[in-house]
């Protein structure tokens, strides 16, 4: 890491660990007028974090491509960014970022504990598909991980109703219905965008190894995941699964996201994906 990368680095997440804890504050003691305050301070934390990658950009030359590093980097930036989107756009769902930063919390010291380390990029990565699978990885991932944080308001709220209502945390978040139906929306964005960047992988790994589907442990990871996603849109089109149901499932599934993108580099050395700089 350059100095100037470290400096945007600690200081973004610092503001992101003020912002989660000032949300968990403000739901324990229902303190409502807190949360647009720490969706400012994700706000504040976002424009550092891309400084981060522009002084990252600046050192090497190219954007983060590679190493479990610049994936939490960046893939951090699209929850962020995501979630801050939302939030503009639809003030009652500014309490998201309550559950994805504390994701990306981990993500960014993940990444930051495996290699952080300036290097140049593999002569293997340099190919317009990689910048394409990349991309539309980063929207999936993106999109499943705010399905996920809505499916945690969802039970929140629901249970909080459950309990007779009267907190104005919940009563600031959009309808069960509403939440519910923007679960499904974006799981079903993530589904697409993970279908495009499976098919963008497989024409760079023609390119790169010599055949479209080598069955590498993360390619076979990256298929279950797109398959139990698939699953799921299966059962709320055809079997009508809403609800409770359905949070749950949005929350439970993007582990397998997780285990695709980070941790079957972490215990499986034989991987052809170049996911750790070395």
């Amino acid at each position: 890491m350059s100095s100037y990368e470290t400096i945007f680095f600690w200081v973004a997440l610092l503001f992101y660990c003020l912002a989660c804890s000032g949300f968990i504050y403000s739901f324990i003691f229902i303190k409502p007028r807190l949360v647009p305050l720490m969706a400012s301070l994700v706000g504040v934390g976002l424009l550092l974090h891309s400084a981060a990658i522009g002084a990252r950009f600046l050192a090497q030359g190219h954007l983060p491509w590679s190493g479990e590093y610049e994936y939490a980097l960046m893939g951090g930036w699209f929850i962020t960014a995501g979630t801050m989107m939302i939030g503009w756009r639809n003030r009652s769902l500014q309490a998201l970022a309550s559950v994805t930063v504390p994701l990306v919390i981990l993500m960014m010291g993940y990444g930051f504990m495996s290699n952080p380390r300036l290097a140049p990029m593999a002569a293997s990565l340099k190919s317009l598909w990689l910048y394409i699978h990349v991309y539309f990885a980063w929207l999936s991932f993106s999109a499943f991980s705010l399905a996920m944080a809505l499916g945690v308001l969802y039970l929140l709220k629901e249970k909080n109703a459950a309990q007779g209502g009267g907190n104005p945390v919940y009563e600031r978040m959009p309808s069960l219905s509403r939440l519910d139906e923007l679960i499904f929306r974006y799981i079903t964005f993530g589904f697409i965008m993970d279908s495009i960047m499976i098919v963008a992988g497989s024409i760079w790994a023609k390119d790169l190894w010599g055949s479209y589907w080598s069955w590498d442990p993360v390619e076979t990871w990256s298929l279950i995941s797109y398959l139990v996603y698939g699953t799921a849109i299966h059962l709320r089109v055809t079997m009508g699964w809403r609800d409770a149901r359905m949070a749950w499932l949005a929350i439970t599934l993007l582990s397998t996201v997780i285990i695709s993108f980070f941790g079957v580099t972490f215990l499986v050395n034989s991987s052809l994906h170049i996911f750790q700089v070395r």
